[in-house]
């Protein structure tokens, strides 16, 4: 298990049309990596409503029940051995939160973004932002459609903490997978482009202690606008960056973060420092 990158993956799901593709995701790295994939269900918890209605909460219980016989069915079929928790707490992402804290995880498999909402604007959902803002562990943001990576993988680094993080994990999934890793760095101007191409360099000789097909590449504009077109160049179908701060109101700024996550049809993993 040590030479992989994670070796406890926790899929948050609430098995809806939204999650389908972060629990094909799922399984496919816990098949590729022969690990137990664990599955949290994220179940809202209120006694007043519970000691009130308890016929309306034991009909949520058994349609999360339905739900994690249809995750047991699927993870039969596909020869993945499955480890189911129904959280409750009074805020989804909270459980999700303290089911990989309790348990340790070191991966948070998730969606991308549910149903819309007053924070509808957000490329990342509201939800799945507090989980990435409240967790310590990386996450994996993943599209409906997304598929497993299989063409390239791109690692967006910046002069930051997380930077080496960035290119280490990366080097590590691509060097486990096979592909071609592009490490991209993005200088703001022409004042700043040498420092950024030894940094770029250096985190190229991080990502390389774990592959032989790692490159650098170096751009000058926008860090959102110029991931997004080396992603499409490249025809990368990973995209691995740090845990940025964040604003969760639906009309402030979008970090740089939730703006290449959100803009973007694959999988997006973000690790901390």
């Amino acid at each position: 298990m040590s030479n992989y990158p994670f070796n406890y993956i926790l899929l948050a799901t609430e098995h809806t049309e939204f999650d389908l593709g972060a629990e094909r995701l799922a399984f496919a790295m816990a098949l590729r990596c022969g690990m137990i994939l664990h599955v949290v269900f994220p179940l809202l918890s209120n006694s007043e409503y519970e000691a009130d209605m308890p016929e309306l909460a034991l009909r949520d219980e058994q349609k999360v029940a339905v739900k994690i016989t249809s995750i047991r069915n699927q993870a039969v079929a596909l020869g993945v051995t499955v480890k189911v928790t129904v959280r409750r707490d009074t805020e989804i992402h909270s459980a999700i939160v303290a089911e990989a804290n309790d348990s340790k995880a070191d991966l948070i498999v998730i969606r991308r973004r549910g149903k819309p909402s007053f924070l509808s604007r957000l490329l990342v959902g509201e939800m799945v932002s507090k989980v990435i803002r409240d967790t310590s562990c990386s996450v994996l943001l993943v599209p409906r459609a997304a598929e497993f990576w299989n063409q390239h993988i791109l690692a967006a680094v910046g002069d930051s903490p997380a930077a080496p993080s960035i290119a280490k994990t990366a080097g590590i999934i691509a060097g486990i997978c096979g592909l071609p890793l592009t490490v991209l760095s993005v200088s703001p101007n022409e004042e700043s482009l040498s420092k950024t191409k030894s940094l770029n360099t250096l985190n190229v000789a991080l990502a390389s202690s774990a592959t032989e097909s790692a490159k650098g590449e170096v751009r000058i504009g926008k860090p959102v606008e110029q991931t997004i077109l080396a992603v499409s160049n490249l025809s990368a179908d990973l995209v691995v960056v740090g845990r940025q701060r964040y604003n969760l109101m639906p009309f402030g700024n979008l970090s740089i973060m939730q703006d290449i996550a959100g803009n973007m049809d694959v999988p997006t993993l973000i690790v901390p420092a």
